[in-house]
């Protein structure tokens, strides 16, 4: 009879708990990790014809040259494609300027596509929040196709001390901060 009573008090207890924590951990995988919010639209003709002049204007026929846009966060809002479009990851680490070290994510488009650049909740609502804040990326041509790299810069370089001081690492934070924005290109 003892066992049945204490038994019964635990399954109340549990039940309402492993809810709250399943909640709660949706939440979160919600908000950290999954991009659902639309940053920004890249112009794949616009950047193409910057990059050609600016190849002209340094007469670099053979060099790479790159396009920084810094904007704000205005094409927000949620979009359909971030879930269903492809795409390609390439690299993602620690810039190497010592003063500011900031993180980035590469991503490859192929040519002719359409292209978009995803974020998740935090990212969006931490653009949002400041609007000072500009939003970050870079453009390049590749070597062998008309393909084009896209570095999307998140920034925080906040996060490598706390991760330094709690792990003894700076890279603790690597596998959830690549997944703040990310780059979609159409199938």
């Amino acid at each position: 009879m003892k066992k049945i009573i204490i038994l019964d008090a635990l399954k109340s207890r549990v039940l309402p708990l492993t809810i709250v924590f399943g909640f709660t951990s949706l939440l979160l995988f919600t908000f950290l990790l999954v991009s659902i919010f639309r940053a920004r639209v890249i112009g794949i003709g616009y950047t193409i014809k910057i990059l050609k002049e600016k190849n002209v204007r340094e007469n670099n026929n053979f060099g790479i040259s790159k396009v920084v846009f810094q904007q704000g966060f205005h094409d927000k809002g949620f979009d359909l494609r971030c879930m269903t479009w492809p795409s390609k990851l390439l690299y993602s680490g620690w810039s190497n300027n010592k003063k500011d070290r900031d993180f980035f994510i590469d991503y490859y488009v192929p040519p002719g596509k359409k292209a978009i650049i995803c974020a998740t909740t935090a990212l969006a609502a931490s653009l949002s929040a400041h609007p000072q804040k500009r939003f970050l990326y870079e453009v390049s041509k590749t070597e062998l196709d008309d393909g084009l790299y896209v570095r999307v810069v998140v920034g925080v370089s906040e996060v490598r001390a706390p991760c330094k001081l709690v792990t003894g690492s700076v890279d603790c934070a690597n596998s959830i901060l690549g997944r703040q924005a990310i780059v979609k290109y159409e199938p």
